[in-house]
């Protein structure tokens, strides 16, 4: 809605309208550190006349000139104003408006665009009360009346009223009224400049309702819910699509290929469904609807305060009824009533949206748990395919192990028949040497003449065989132990790099083993095997371990 569409549609009079704009920048007291800014106060005075023809003055004032304005109270606007009618029949709506604020926070409270003595000043000429101040101050939407006596007896009435602190509408406004002189004194600090704009637009175009002392609030209050309301109709489509995205709400279709087309098509979206993002805009419109709910309450306390104001003021007996028109009286009441009714739909339509957003957010959680249990499932069916082929990984090592288990049985077999033929080759062959030795004729050891089934020199070769059996065993042992001795020293060259390399491994964090690997028990059952007591963990120790 415009500024000029947020205004009431009154027909104004042909008025003449002089308007002054004075630009100036001026330094500043702040009320709240002590801090010096820069900031425009806005004095804006709007006048009604004998003849009713009103006379709207708008201007930029700075600070030094605030004093000089406030005391312009009684001074005649137009010429028409310097007859025998003069005081009767005129109403002034005199209205100060503090420099435009820039919201970038909806805790931020900015400083107040004067000194305190100059706001001191505006309040005891304009009999406001102290508690002003602490109002403009403030984050919580405040609504209280004021009634008190000016410093000659007359009666002032009005109200002080503040809206819940926000970056958009964030006003506070004191009004008092002269029922008497029928003066209306306002200040309204805390809007930005759109919003001021809108504010003046909206008076300038009813000027001829400006007679209505409570005309200001009602703006005020009308724009503010205005605004959210339109807030609301864009919470309600960002709602509108989750919903469509969680498949919570479908458009209908009287043709079923399109129903299932349509359902595919959601259930694509499901699975690529971002619950994060989602996650997050139900929060903040959690939070919207939340700070729009308070604003729609504290705006129609603040409403009733206006209306007993107002009826409190027209009950008067010092009301002149020539102040009063009746149309416009009427339009104001309207207006009034219009207001209260937005209020009341804006909140009811809140509370659908906050039904429609508690029930996205049990939907997402839902669907959130839905799919880490499928996730879980999915993971589980997964682990069981990696177990059962691990099982049978298992049982092919298992079956691995046991045929090289019967190799291995088979080798040493093999190896223990070689074993015992070496040994009965090398127990055997020294004896056949010698008996081949001696036959071969080189040799004479039979007797001439004799008999003798034994030769005498039998324990010639006895000796000799057993001699050379010893030597051939002992060589046979000295060769082996040797050997044995150059393969641990290959072995051992070959390990130390390894093992250089696994304390590397241990300085940078890896797990490695500090000691040698076991022995192997094949080899520790060879070894036995051919009589050594002691196991070795090396190939040697016997013939056929070199093989």
């Amino acid at each position: 809605m415009s500024a000029g569409s947020a205004s009431m549609a009154f027909q104004p009079h042909q008025d003449q309208n002089l308007v002054h704009r004075l630009s100036h920048y001026t330094t500043f007291a702040s009320l709240l550190t002590g801090l010096l800014h820069e900031h425009i106060c806005t004095g804006c005075s709007a006048d009604f006349v004998a003849t009713g023809h009103p006379v709207v003055l708008e201007r930029e004032i700075t600070e030094d000139q605030i004093q000089y304005w406030i005391a312009q109270d009684n001074t005649p606007l137009s010429k028409s104003s310097q007859d025998g009618n003069q005081g009767r029949g005129c109403s002034r709506l005199r209205l100060l408006i503090g420099s435009p604020e820039q919201h970038s926070s909806d805790a931020e409270i900015l400083p107040l665009p004067m000194s305190r003595e100059t706001f001191e000043t505006i309040r005891t000429t304009w009999n406001m009360p102290k508690e002003l101040l602490r109002m403009m101050l403030s984050t919580l939407p405040i609504a209280t009346p004021i009634q008190t006596l000016n410093a000659v007896g007359q009666s002032i009435h009005g109200l002080m009223m503040r809206s819940a602190r926000s970056r958009d509408w964030n006003f506070c406004l004191g009004l008092v009224h002269n029922a008497e002189t029928g003066i209306v004194h306002a200040i309204v600090n805390g809007m930005q400049g759109e919003e001021i704009d809108q504010l003046l637009t909206c008076l300038r175009e009813s000027r001829s309702c400006l007679s209505e002392p409570m005309l200001l609030p009602i703006f005020l209050l009308e724009l503010k819910v205005h605004y959210f309301a339109i807030l609301l109709e864009n919470r309600a489509e960002r709602i509108e699509g989750i919903e469509l995205d969680t498949g919570m709400k479908h458009e209908f279709s009287p043709n079923a290929k399109r129903k299932d087309a349509r359902h595919r098509e959601r259930e694509k979206l499901l699975k690529e469904l971002n619950f994060d993002e989602i996650t997050q805009k139900l929060t903040g419109g959690t939070g919207t609807l939340s700070f729009c709910d308070m604003t729609f309450a504290s705006s129609l306390r603040a409403l009733e305060l206006v209306c007993s104001v107002k009826e409190r003021i027209r009950s008067l007996p010092y009301c002149r009824p020539d102040r009063i028109n009746a149309a416009d009286t009427n339009a104001v009441d309207t207006r009034v009533a219009y207001l209260r009714g937005l209020i009341v739909g804006a909140q009811a339509h809140s509370g659908v949206l906050s039904a429609r957003t508690k029930a996205q957010v049990q939907t997402v959680y839902s669907m959130i748990g839905q799919k880490d249990n499928q996730l879980n499932i999915e993971t589980a069916a997964a682990s069981r395919k990696i177990a059962e082929i691990s099982l049978r990984h298992n049982t092919a090592m298992k079956d691995m192990a046991k045929d090289s288990r019967n190799i291995a049985i088979l080798t040493r077999k093999d190896s223990t028949d070689m074993r015992i033929i070496a040994v009965v080759t090398l127990l055997f062959l020294p004896g056949t040497f010698m008996a081949a030795l001696f036959d071969a004729g080189f040799f004479n050891f039979s007797p001439g003449d004799s008999d003798q089934v034994v030769s005498k020199w039998i324990w010639l070769y006895i000796a000799l065989t057993g001699a050379a059996t010893l030597v051939v065993f002992g060589g046979w042992y000295l060769f082996s132990h040797k050997q044995n001795k150059k393969m641990m020293r290959v072995v051992n060259a070959d390990a130390r790099p390894s093992l250089g390399s696994d304390r590397d491994d241990l300085e940078s964090g890896v797990t490695a083993l500090a000691t040698p690997p076991a022995t192997a028990p094949l080899w520790t059952a060879r070894s036995m095997s051919t009589g050594e007591m002691e196991l070795v963990s090396s190939f040697g120790r016997s013939a056929d371990a070199l093989k």
